[in-house]
């Protein structure tokens, strides 16, 4: 049996029933692409099934507020890709009359497209013979054919995608597809891969040469950035303060209580942590507060960065100071200075009771700090 041959009977038989499977609607493999892109499977399958629940099709998505959107990937990062998904889902019902386009060009062309994702909706929900490849598709051609080009430098990506394309089975290419992404999800993993039951074992030669784990070769370590963060609760009188993320900017559309980037790659201690955020909120807001009450501190970790945010909660409960100007308005307002005091901006601002949290979206991070402030604390 041929190398294809081999994946396929494997795929027959130990695929996940993964929910996209049951049909393989355009929708549904589209929406599920875009939920994994950079996110575990594990992590993707209940927001899925609830996306599913609120979202059941193209039209449902394009008649959606982009605030419900938003609320619905609450916790899944990387924001651009929801509205994205609400961008192109109203481009399919303008110009496809809400038909998912089966050409590639086309998908390609939406917006928070590329080639991979274009190709996986291509060859998983039209079985078009399009090749793509992934993170664990890399991984085993990269052990299979014992590829010692690094993988992260651009002009070797070509040579992945045409040996992907040469092994697509004709008419097979939906399972084919899936078959190697599966294989390196459950198999040939990143660290101790299970090479006793790949079922392509013999033509592995990174095996044969016995050091599967030393492939795929990359160029260098990308160090990360260490950042420090702080963000401040404040309430007046039952109402908390949140900001808007402008469009644009990363993670834009969400909401958020203030927060501050204090330093990189520098450690601060909590004293000046303290000192600087009482600053920021002087010269931002107008608050002339002299003592903060710590919450919590929650990590962050992304792909170059890893940030430590110090949460502190300010009660502007009338009368001192700033505090009457910062409670100004229970309205949505403009607020053109800069957070980080840095360059100006536009930024819209509102106060709102905390039963009110579940109607706004939130970053994972903010999230956490909203149950921060549900949580009772201890006193002293």
């Amino acid at each position: 049996m041929t190398l294809s041959a081999k994946l396929l009977a494997w795929f027959d038989k130990n695929q996940r029933p993964l929910p996209w499977r049951q049909h393989y609607r355009p929708y549904d493999v589209w929406i599920s692409e875009i939920m994994l892109q950079q996110t575990q499977m594990n992590t993707v399958l209940p927001y899925y099934e609830r996306w599913m629940k609120q979202f059941p099709d193209v039209r449902t998505l394009a008649d959606s507020d982009l605030k419900k959107v938003l609320k619905a990937w609450e916790g899944l990062g990387y924001y651009s890709r929801a509205r994205n998904l609400h961008h192109t889902a109203l481009e399919i019902v303008r110009k496809h009359d809400g038909i998912f386009p089966s050409d590639f060009q086309t998908i390609h062309d939406f917006k928070g497209i590329g080639r991979y994702t274009a190709g996986a909706i291509s060859s998983i929900a039209f079985n078009q013979e399009m090749p793509i490849v992934d993170g664990n598709i890399l991984r085993v051609l990269s052990r299979v054919y014992a590829i010692k080009a690094p993988i992260d430098i651009e002009k070797n990506k070509p040579l992945f995608w045409e040996l992907e394309e040469k092994l697509i089975p004709k008419g097979k290419a939906r399972y084919f597809n899936q078959a190697l992404m599966e294989l390196g999800a459950l198999i040939c993993s990143t660290e101790n891969p299970s090479c006793a039951i790949c079922p392509i074992r013999p033509f592995c030669q990174a095996y044969k040469n016995g050091d599967p784990e030393n492939y795929p070769v990359r160029s260098k370590k990308v160090k990360s950035i260490k950042i420090t963060a702080a963000a401040l609760v404040l309430k007046n009188k039952g109402k908390y303060l949140l900001r808007l993320r402008p469009l644009g900017e990363i993670m834009g559309g969400l909401w958020e209580f203030p927060e501050w980037k204090l330093s990189k790659n520098k450690k601060l201690s909590l004293s000046l942590i303290q000192k600087r955020l009482l600053k920021l909120v002087g010269d931002d807001y107008g608050i002339h507060a002299t003592s903060l009450e710590p919450l919590g501190v929650i990590k962050r970790n992304y792909t170059y960065f890893n940030e430590i945010l110090h949460v502190y909660l300010h009660p502007a409960t009338g009368g001192t100071g700033g505090e009457a100007s910062a409670a100004r308005s229970e309205e949505l307002h403009e607020d053109r200075r800069s957070p980080a005091g840095d360059r100006p901006r536009s930024s819209q601002h509102l106060w709102i009771h905390s039963n009110k949290f579940s109607e706004y979206p939130f970053s994972s991070a903010h999230a956490k700090i909203v149950k921060l402030i549900s949580e009772p604390r201890r006193t002293k």
